[in-house]
């Protein structure tokens, strides 16, 4: 059964993407010049999505939730329910993501329109600027996520982080928001091909403005929000 509803899951978002997604997008995006605000239709969906499924969101901390839209939430990584959980528990929001979903046709496409920004993983020479581009979807009201450890973990323990964006925040003084997601590999599983209805918990952290990690080395400061995050876990 839980199979079963795995591939309803991922079949209802891909349908949902081409049948409400794209004409969505192209009539407030397009016509009306509203592309920042296309993925708020997400927070509706996926509350929808996640009764039918039976998803329960816990936030813990929404006091810390920021009413700015510019900065950068960094958080662990378990599951494609990762990226689904954070517009309806904190904000609507854009990805920094491997740069190989931008040769998915249509999808590549939405993911540019709605602020992601790819990054190359097997030349990371071509990442020179992000930091730069980053900024700028800051400054223009974005705000942007980011999964440091690179790709999912298979049991739910945090991998080391990347040093990518640590770098970037020093170099262009981010608000980072730290955010502990617990228990979306087991509802939503990386390992095997299921989905099992239960409670996803989403720990808001404390943001951190540029002047308070102004004079701590980048690794320190990777290695502090790494602690952050895992300490929820």
């Amino acid at each position: 059964m839980s199979f079963i509803r795995a591939i309803l899951y991922y079949l209802t978002i891909a349908v949902a993407l081409i049948v409400i997604g794209v004409p969505y997008m192209m009539f407030r995006g397009l016509l009306l010049g509203q592309w920042m605000e296309c993925t708020r239709i997400c927070i509706t969906f996926f509350n929808a999505l996640f009764k039918i499924f039976g998803i329960k969101l816990n936030v813990v901390g929404k006091e810390n939730i920021p009413q700015c839209t510019d900065y950068v939430l960094i958080a662990n990584h378990q599951s494609f329910l990762d990226i689904n959980v954070l517009w309806p528990a904190i904000a609507i929001t854009s990805f920094i993501a491997k740069g190989e979903l931008w040769h998915i046709p249509v999808f590549g496409w939405v993911l540019t329109r709605i602020g992601c920004i790819p990054v190359n993983r097997k030349d990371p020479r071509k990442n020179a600027g992000m930091g730069k581009l980053v900024k700028e979807r800051l400054e223009n009201g974005y705000t942007i996520t980011v999964f440091p450890e690179g790709h999912r973990s298979a049991d739910g323990k945090m991998l080391p982080f990347q040093n990518g964006i640590f770098r970037m925040a020093k170099e262009n003084h981010f608000n980072l928001l730290p955010v502990t997601l617990i228990n979306t590999g087991k509802v939503l599983s990386k390992t095997k091909f299921s989905l099992v209805p239960g409670q996803v918990t989403i720990v808001v952290h404390p943001m951190l403005k540029p002047e308070d990690y102004a004079n701590m080395q980048m690794g320190d400061l990777r290695d502090k929000i790494h602690d952050t995050i895992q300490s929820a876990l």
